[in-house]
């Protein structure tokens, strides 16, 4: 069980949460906190009140308490009565807006809560009241609450309205678990301070860091001025350039492309590209200009407001530099074990952004990110050079490979087929999807856009050259130059499923798939169900018989050709059940049958 999924509070229930945050930090491995913040103790508080019912206990409890002369009674009474009418801290936070005759006892009452309150919506007022009416000395008390499950936003909303050092902030990052520096980052970055800034600028710009606070941290520095200066140094030009890359994914943070919305983009791309030579030829480097390629090539970027042919020359200066003796020997030097990968990306997509294929009618463009940066693969499909999912579906996010060219859902023939581009990042029935069908007519294949319950965009119809749409559809069904060894062993495997289904019929096995896995995506991993008379769903029916077997395939150094023959061969002649690990389904079969968990063989 995980510290999160631990639901008992590690200190009585008259401990104050400030005591507990206290405690509970300090024994926390390197001090930092897990995702989310410490666990409340007790479990987290109670669903919100209706409003209304919530203004009707606020403007009964609060009252006498701001009114009683002694902090301390007030302070405790409060605590008891907000825990015994089910309060949460959200009710407190909207509704605490009350007149306060006495600021004295309002500070005095809140600066007790935030030390004695044992209740999340009694220390929920003390925030409110100390945000109100505290000083630079409360500082100290609000920032060791910011560790608590759901207090961050409100302790940094506090913070802020006390005007705290932006050390404080700095401080604050190190101690968060980096999923939740976003708040932290985004109150720096609305800083007009040169601490801010230069920290800023040095921040540590990877997976965790969001489109939008990219694009914040970029307004923040004013990259652009800083790139354009006469020296800008190769700190600004390589942050330049990562936090440019993690402005431009589609949605791989949760959010839509931020670079459209990022005005000086334009004069950043073009102050970078131009004195891109000034990096010195290192792998970091080597990947941030070829992110900054692909963007430029295929991804959102493209969708700026360019000058003619500009977006074209930086490109043409990027392909040069990246193609000189020194920068294009990077990849093959000796890189330790986690930087190999890195390098092999390098590889794998060095010539994918260049390509200079007119941009008429279809075009799709398989796009591996960064390793560095979440190892997203997207299927970019551009219509007359122009990439389709940000520019009509900005909610959306361009779908893997394995989704659309695996299962060779372009292909046009005279039936219309129904296919989705894209599903909204927030969730398919909030935003919707991006769906066509598609349908050969004659000389021509049309995509015919619809809408899905009312809910997305609906895409004009285009018409295609049949014959060009054919040939492009399968280029990028066929081209795996994109997959790194594992991806295509993967692949090769599933392949081999689909054509041989005895394979696993023979051992009473179902519903296949194989996926990558493993911190650095080189391990294989084939899922199978079995049971006698399963169905293609086994999982629906939870009175069926059935096992989920998951069969590992590390790296081996061998090609992806020989280690998918080699583990067909293995499905073919001997049963699956002897080396593969049960990691699903009805554990008292398995049992009856005399399975346990195996090793992985």
């Amino acid at each position: 069980m995980s510290v999160r999924d631990e639901r008992e509070p590690l200190a009585p229930r008259t401990t104050s949460l400030y005591d507990y945050a206290l405690f509970r930090h300090g024994i926390e491995p390197d001090a930092r906190v897990p995702a989310g913040g410490l666990l409340l103790p007790g479990g987290p508080p109670p669903g919100a009140l209706r409003r209304r019912e919530a203004e009707r206990v606020i403007t009964e409890l609060l009252p006498p308490a701001l009114a009683d002369p002694d902090p301390a009674r007030a302070a405790a009474n409060l605590d008891r009565c907000l825990r015994e009418r089910g309060m949460h801290p959200d009710n407190v936070y909207e509704l605490v807006r009350l007149p306060l005759p006495d600021e004295a006892l309002a500070r005095a009452l809140g600066r007790r809560l935030l030390l004695t309150a044992t209740d999340p919506a009694a220390l929920a007022v003390g925030i409110s009241l100390v945000h109100r009416l505290g000083g630079p000395e409360d500082v100290p008390d609000l920032t060791a609450l910011a560790v608590l499950e759901g207090f961050l936003q409100p302790v940094l909303y506090a913070l802020s309205a006390l005007g705290c050092d932006t050390e404080v902030l700095i401080r604050l990052v190190g101690v968060l678990h980096p999923d939740d520096h976003a708040w932290v980052i985004s109150q720096l970055a609305s800083r007009d301070d040169p601490a801010a800034r230069h920290w800023l600028l040095n921040l540590p710009v990877g997976p965790h860091t969001g489109s939008s606070q990219a694009r914040h941290v970029a307004l923040a520095v004013g990259l652009a001025d800083l790139l354009e200066a006469e020296h800008p140094g190769t700190t600004v030009l390589a942050q330049g350039g990562r936090l440019l890359t993690r402005m431009a994914p589609e949605s791989g943070t949760g959010s839509s492309a931020e670079i459209l919305a990022y005005e000086p983009a334009v004069r950043v791309y073009e102050a970078l590209v131009r004195r891109a030579d000034l990096l010195p030829p290192t792998l970091d480097h080597h990947a941030i200009l070829l992110s900054l390629a692909l963007d430029l090539s295929s991804g959102p970027p493209v969708l700026l407001d360019w000058r003619p042919g500009l977006r074209e020359e930086l490109l043409v200066r990027l392909d040069r530099l990246l193609s000189t003796p020194d920068w294009a020997a990077v990849p093959d030097g000796d890189h330790a074990h986690r930087d190999r990968y890195r390098a092999d990306w390098i590889r794998r997509m060095r010539r994918e952004p260049f390509d200079r294929t007119a941009p008429t009618g279809l075009r799709i463009h398989v796009v591996e990110r960064d390793p560095e940066f979440g190892d997203a693969v997207e299927t970019r499909i551009l219509l007359d050079g122009r990439p389709l999912v940000p520019r009509v579906f900005p909610q959306g996010r361009s779908p893997a490979p394995d989704l659309v060219l695996g299962r060779d859902l372009l292909r046009a023939t005279p039936e219309e087929r129904e296919v989705t581009l894209s599903t909204a990042y927030c969730s398919e029935g909030c935003c919707g999807t991006l769906t066509v069908t598609v349908q050969r007519d004659g000389d021509h294949v049309v995509w015919h856009g619809r809408h899905q319950d009312g809910i997305g965009p609906r895409l004009p119809e285009y018409r295609f050259d049949a014959d060009a749409y054919d040939a492009e559809v399968e280029r990028a069904r066929t081209d795996d130059t994109w997959c790194r060894p594992a991806r295509r062993t993967a692949r090769l495997i599933a392949a081999g499923l689909r054509e041989r289904r005895d394979l696993l019929t023979r051992w009473d096995m179902r519903s296949h798939w194989c996926k990558t896995a493993g911190p650095y995506e080189d391990t294989v991993e084939v899922h199978f169900y079995y049971g006698p008379g399963v169905g293609p769903d086994p999982a629906a029916d939870e009175a069926t018989h059935w096992l989920h077997f998951t069969w590992s395939l590390a790296d081996d150094g061998r090609r992806p050709e020989e280690r998918a023959a080699a583990a067909l061969e293995r499905l073919a002649t001997t049963d699956p059940k002897t080396y593969s690990r049960i990691t699903g389904g009805n554990r008292e079969y398995a049992e009856a049958l005399g399975l346990g968990s195996q090793d992985d063989g």
